[in-house]
């Protein structure tokens, strides 16, 4: 039996998906990408040489003005230009700069993010703890799904008979001589009623399919809405970083440097609150799912209580969908998380928005198509 997840179209749990996205930005030394290093090597470079110029600028203004004009002199003005120098230098692997002919693949990039790394291990291994229980949940929900399906196709299958019986002239006709007229009209009444609660609950059980669908690819925006802004900031900082540290050598720029290293930080740990976040997410969708299952495995204990259902039908992932919309005003809290780990975090307003906007279109979406159908 295929897996429910591969059924609908989008698996809640596709890592690899994941992975690949939380690597978009390696293409930018990526020789496997476009050209030689990647499609925003040049843009990189031309930063770290226009970063690189303006601070011997700057550095040649220092020692103009301390030599010539006489000002005294100030060794920690001077040693400013040499200490980010040094950090242009090692902005990327020397392997990849080819500023030296080292091998060594650290980094000044590495080092700044060794801490949201480890952090985001240890959050990773909770959410993958936690996604190894869903998945069997979901296999669990997979059958019974399918047991329900049966189970109303057999019952689907004898209210279509029992309609078609009741539609023939010469079998009514028949019955009729044996049984009287009234016997026939009760046996066309239930007959009908059989046929319109076989159409109602299949299209009850079709939407329920869909909507669960829905659930599924709410939340996958969201999610991967999260990582791939995530990947966009992430990427601009890396890029214009270098520029950001010259400025920080002029007198009014002076705290450029520490505002560039904070954001940094903070989209950096966007990884580790994501999977945080991520994991009490599943803890949500376990319970709904045991919901689900709950309701589904009353259905399917006999033909009666599918019969009871027919008469009754109702949506299963309904609060699948209530966990996906709140799940997504759950991981608008990864950008704030990501701040206050660091202190004075810059708040990344985009990404939150852009959940904020997801989540009320999803929910407007859901509310409408809900609406339509009992109208």
């Amino acid at each position: 039996m295929s897996s429910i997840l591969s059924d609908l179209g989008i698996n809640i749990l596709e890592e690899e998906i994941d992975d690949v996205i939380f690597q978009t930005n390696e293409f930018l030394c990526d020789a496997t990408f476009t050209g030689s290093q990647g499609a925003f090597w040049w843009i990189l470079q031309m930063c770290m040489a226009l970063a690189a110029l303006f601070s011997i600028i700057v550095a040649a203004g220092m020692a103009y003005k301390m030599m010539v004009k006489h000002e005294p002199l100030d060794v920690m003005k001077l040693f400013r230009p040499l200490f980010v120098s040094v950090i242009l230098c090692w902005w990327y692997p020397p392997a990849d700069t080819g500023i030296t002919n080292s091998s060594n693949s650290w980094c000044v990039l590495d080092f700044l993010s060794y801490i949201p790394n480890c952090i985001g291990s240890y959050t990773h291994d909770l959410y993958q703890a936690e996604a190894s229980h869903i998945t069997d949940k979901f296999e669990e929900l997979q059958e019974l799904i399918y047991v329900r399906d049966t189970m109303y196709q057999d019952l689907q299958a004898m209210a279509d008979v029992a309609h078609s019986g009741t539609s023939d002239p010469k079998l009514l006709e028949a019955t009729m001589e044996q049984t009287g007229v009234d016997e026939v009209t009760n046996m066309e009444k239930d007959a009908s009623k059989l046929w319109f609660t076989s159409l109602t609950a299949g299209a009850v059980v079709g939407l329920d399919k869909i909507i669960m669908l829905i659930a599924l690819i709410v939340f996958r925006i969201g999610w991967w809405g999260t990582i791939y802004c995530q990947q966009i900031l992430l990427g601009m900082l890396t890029i214009f970083g270098p520029i950001q540290w010259a400025f920080s050598l002029l007198p009014k720029w002076e705290g450029a440097w520490a505002k560039w290293l904070i954001r940094y930080l903070t989209v950096h740990f966007y990884g580790a609150m994501l999977y945080f976040v991520g994991f009490y997410v599943l803890l949500l969708f376990d319970i709904v799912l045991c919901i689900q299952v709950e309701n589904l495995t009353a259905i399917t204990q006999s033909e009666s209580t599918m019969a009871a259902f027919l008469q009754n039908a109702f949506f299963s992932a309904g609060y699948l969908m209530a966990a996906s919309i709140v799940s997504l005003k759950c991981l608008n809290l990864v950008p704030d998380l990501a701040a206050w780990m660091i202190p004075e975090g810059d708040t990344a307003f985009s990404t939150r928005n852009f959940g904020e906007g997801v989540a009320q279109q999803a929910k407007s979406t859901a509310t409408g198509m809900l609406r339509g159908n009992i109208m």
